[in-house]
């Protein structure tokens, strides 16, 4: 008699080669992302760094030398860059709080089938953490402004595959979250 022996759970399961965390400034995707991509045991990359590298400028001063436009840009590419390079390892792309307005980044994304998570907060809670001595963050201009164009990019931010309140919960459980919500598999296959 044949018996059928049950496959392990992550038997037969395919991971992303990518997965994006999306949202506005200060949701944790630089901190959150790192976590995670060592959770996962994939690369992690920070859009914002990639671009800082490549132009040996910070964002602000591309932003005030530059202007927004091209910053976006440069944006674009370096996300297509960073998800069409081919590496064994899979990675965690944590993209600035403006990446995921941009048309062509959603599609760049979609086409590639890279999941997004959204991370959220309440803006209050948002506009706090971005309180951090001697970062800048151009658009980052008073409370009122700040939650005017958080509410215009949240929209598009809802479009991600999931959303993670991060308000709350503490790093570790913000990752188990995208992993579980994702389907993806940990590295050392048990939870801390």
């Amino acid at each position: 008699m044949n018996q059928t022996v049950p496959e392990p759970p992550t038997a037969g399961r395919r991971s992303p080669s990518a997965v994006a965390l999306v949202g506005f400034m200060g949701a944790g995707k630089t901190t959150v992302g790192r976590e995670l991509a060592a959770r996962v045991g994939w690369r992690f990359l920070d859009a914002d760094e990639l671009i800082e590298i490549r132009e040996r400028r910070t964002i602000e001063q591309i932003f005030r030398e530059d202007g927004e436009p091209a910053f976006r840009r440069l944006e674009c590419a370096i996300v297509r860059d960073a998800i069409k390079t081919p590496e064994s390892t899979p990675i965690v792309l944590a993209l600035g709080g403006g990446a995921f307005i941009e048309p062509g980044i959603q599609k760049c994304l979609q086409e590639a089938r890279v999941p997004t998570v959204f991370l959220d907060a309440h803006v209050d809670e948002l506009f706090r953490r971005c309180e951090q001595p001697g970062v800048e963050r151009p658009l980052r201009l008073n409370a009122e402004q700040f939650c005017k164009l958080y509410e215009q990019r949240r929209r598009e931010y809802l479009k991600a595959a999931i959303r993670v309140d991060t308000s709350t919960k503490a790093v570790a459980e913000i990752v188990k979250e995208i992993i579980l919500g994702l389907d993806l598999v940990p590295a050392s296959g048990a939870w801390d």
